[in-house]
């Protein structure tokens, strides 16, 4: 089955292929099948033996190929593309960007005549700098940002890259100059590191700003939400009077964690037994495992643990005993309890589909969009509302973080933690791997001292509004069924 992304026949463009057998030619002793010629004879000549591709699972969920002006495949940019599921490993977002990318690059070349296997003559008329001279025009514009401009250059850049190592090609005259900086970070543990980045020419320099003032840069620009604003919104989502919309930020807000690991959140990362109104411990953090090892997705696949705190866990275990959410997971292909998600539509799907989970789900890219078109609801009721603040799902986490320094700023003022503890207890529940994004909450707090209120003040309040929300939808059902 093929999804052609909505583009003109008469330009490169790219399609994705679902569920594709991957299978090589082979000697007629290690056939395990024969593959009829498609141009049409059924006689035993015109087949040719084929079997498995070594080394490689049977199918390819999701496969991107790119389509030319004429109809047919372009040979080389499928072949790269296949390359980089196969080899490097692309995720399905990477896979995309790059086939857009590629039918990017060879329609300006082919809007101007240039054939992108010919480099002679001024840099300016071979293909790498002819193509960035096109991409610095579209800047000037503002039709694309320079993050996305070095993205192209860099899927422009793989795609020679593995021509020259693979395919023996030999270009005329060079196709970039290469250079190799050094650059400084601090690690985990506090301690200054250096590493070496190759870069090209073609790429565009960086303006961004560093992480202060404005915005805290946590993998992305993150705007932390007042404490006005944060009560502001709580009201919207509960106004809105959808149930796992407003689940999925108290997650957020309770955790830090990102949308992926939220929406991939299963049955068994659930606590029952804890945070109920008679439990002492109501407050108390319980762990979370996430990423490698789980059917949990996290940024990068990197494996962390999370904590989440008690009454949260009861919440959320009151909700995937309601009969909303059995309802949803009754049509849902998942049949076993425990890797059920905690969060899914009324057609039984998730809101994200985890990559273990493509094929149960007709290998769909859903990654979250429900979430994004019901964040454009909520904008809608906050301009309603007259409070206008930047507001994006991922803004909670920072909000997280932000509320958290604060818990931790007071801890610090009464002689409980110092301010290095202070630092990596910080780094350790939002799971940095570089502590200068840690100290980017840190920067953000010195110019905006009033922004944040304390963690635990805030998931008081939290507490009161989940309880008011949730008791209209059949908490009493959901019973003490686990043991």
């Amino acid at each position: 089955m093929a999804d052609v992304q909505t583009a003109p026949t008469c330009r490169y463009h790219k399609v994705v292929l679902k569920n594709v057998q991957l299978w090589e030619p082979c000697s007629e002793e290690e056939a395990t099948e024969w593959l009829v010629n498609q141009e049409g004879c059924n006689s035993k000549s015109r087949e040719y033996p084929i079997r498995p591709m070594r080394l490689q699972p049977p199918s390819a969920p999701r496969l991107y190929v790119i389509v030319q002006p004429d109809g047919a495949l372009w040979l080389e940019g499928c072949l790269y593309l296949f390359w980089c599921w196969s080899t490097k490993g692309d995720k399905d977002s990477t896979a995309s960007n790059a086939a857009g990318d590629l039918c990017d690059m060879m329609n300006k070349l082919g809007n101007s005549e240039k054939d992108y296997n010919i480099f002679r003559g001024p840099k300016s008329e071979r293909p790498t700098y002819f193509y960035k001279s096109e991409l610095k025009l579209e800047i000037a514009k503002g039709k694309i940002k320079r993050k996305t401009a070095n993205r192209k250059i860099t899927n422009c850049v793989g795609l020679y890259t593995w021509k020259l190592v693979y395919r023996g090609f030999r270009p005329e005259a060079e196709m970039w100059q290469e250079q190799i900086e050094q650059r400084r970070y601090t690690d985990k543990y506090g301690v200054m590191q250096v590493r070496e980045v190759k870069s090209t020419d073609l790429s565009f320099k960086n303006k961004d700003s560093i992480s202060t003032g404005r915005f805290i840069r946590d993998g992305g620009k993150l705007y932390p939400i007042a404490r006005e604003n944060q009560k502001v919104l709580l009201g919207v989502l509960a106004e809105l009077k959808n149930v796992e919309m407003l689940l999925v930020h108290i997650v957020s807000l309770t955790t830090g964690l990102r949308i992926q690991s939220v929406l991939t959140l299963r049955h068994s990362s659930i606590l029952c037994n804890v945070g109920s109104d008679g439990d002492p411990n109501k407050y108390a953090l319980y762990p979370i495992e996430i990423g490698e090892g789980t059917l949990v997705e996290a940024k990068n696949s990197k494996a962390q643990v999370v904590l989440m705190p008690a009454w949260v866990h009861r919440v959320l275990h009151v909700y995937v005993n309601s009969e909303r959410h059995k309802t949803r997971s009754a049509l849902s292909p998942i049949t076993d309890d425990a890797s059920q998600y905690v969060f899914l539509t009324r057609t039984g799907w998730p809101y994200y589909v985890a990559e273990a989970d493509q094929s149960l789900f007709d290998f769909s890219a859903e990654k979250g969009s429900a979430i994004r078109q019901f964040a454009q609801r909520v904008k809608e009721k906050l301009k309603e509302a007259d409070a206008y603040f930047s507001y994006q799902f991922h803004d909670l986490r920072a909000t997280f973080g932000m509320n958290l320094l604060e818990d931790y700023m007071n801890q610090v003022k009464d002689g409980k933690m110092n301010q290095l503890q202070l630092l990596e207890k910080l780094r350790s529940r939002l799971n940095h791997e570089d502590v200068n994004v840690t100290l980017g909450y840190l920067r953000y707090r010195e110019d905006h001292p009033h922004l944040a209120q304390a963690q635990s003040e805030f998931e008081t309040h939290l507490e009161e509004l989940i309880h008011t929300e949730i008791s209209k939808h059949d908490e009493s059902r959901a019973g003490n069924v686990c043991s």
